[in-house]
């Protein structure tokens, strides 16, 4: 915030900055796995590299805060963060609202089309994993993580105790943290790793059936709208009216 309040200071603004204003735009930047598996490290440097001067070029090197690459996640990608900043003035609306799909297109244009990466389709209709899927798949994703950890100090406590030491540091450390760590404390840990396994599994079910039953209701409501399209729409109008309460029901309640 120092950074960008002293940028702003730069500017000479005539009236205040809003308490509501916009101070920093981020962006994600990359490509499909595909360009990163093909890809030297040399040509994922330069297309980087690329993506930094096409927002340098486009809102001004000043106001270009930090470009920082993550290698060590699924698949590389580039988080940009830019001061919005344009005719003087602090203010993203005038940058951005309404001009996102203009962006992208001009950004592969300059930078996507030279490597050889296709545009996405503009205005997709594609959907996203829901909530409910994305904790479930969050959940699964750390239980067999945890699984592994265990089963990966498990295997080092028999090697160890069946005299097969570990010739690398790292299996050695897994050996001695092993060896060292109390037998009913390891079990402790499997079984919840396996009581989470099989909560993972019931979520999972319930999630398949809701979705069934949703498909369901969703058949019923085209089924409805087709045969008998003035009972669809009453459905419909009940639904947006809220009840009127009585006296009776208040007091039952």
């Amino acid at each position: 915030m120092d950074v960008i309040q002293e940028r702003i200071n730069g500017l000479h603004l005539k009236r205040k900055v809003r308490s509501d204003a916009v101070y920093l735009v981020s962006f994600v930047l990359g490509a499909s796995p595909e360009f990163f598996k093909v890809s030297t490290k040399e040509k994922q440097y330069a297309f980087f590299r690329d993506c930094v001067k096409f927002f340098q070029s486009k809102y001004g090197e000043e106001n270009v805060l930090s470009a920082i690459v993550h290698m060590d996640e699924t698949n590389p990608h580039m988080h940009l963060n830019l001061i919005p900043i344009t005719n003087g003035k602090l203010c993203a609306k005038d940058l951005f609202d309404g001009k996102l799909a203009a962006l992208q297109t001009e950004f592969w244009k300059e930078v996507g089309e030279k490597y050889g990466l296709d545009r996405g389709e503009p205005n997709s209709q594609a959907e996203h994993l829901d909530t409910a899927e994305y904790k479930a798949k969050k959940i699964v994703e750390a239980a067999e993580q945890k699984r592994a950890e265990a089963e990966e100090y498990s295997e080092a406590l028999q090697q160890a105790e069946h005299g097969e030491i570990a010739h690398s540091k790292s299996g050695m450390r897994k050996q001695i943290v092993a060896v060292t760590a109390d037998n009913a404390d390891l079990k402790k840990r499997l079984d919840k790793v396996m009581q989470e396994t099989l909560d993972i599994d019931k979520e999972n079910k319930e999630l398949k059936a809701y979705k069934v039953r949703a498909a369901k209701a969703l058949e019923l409501l085209a089924k409805l709208e087709r045969e008998n399209p003035s009972a669809y729409n009453a459905l419909f109008e009940s639904k947006q009216k809220p009840p009127v309460p009585s006296s009776k029901n208040l007091w039952s309640k």
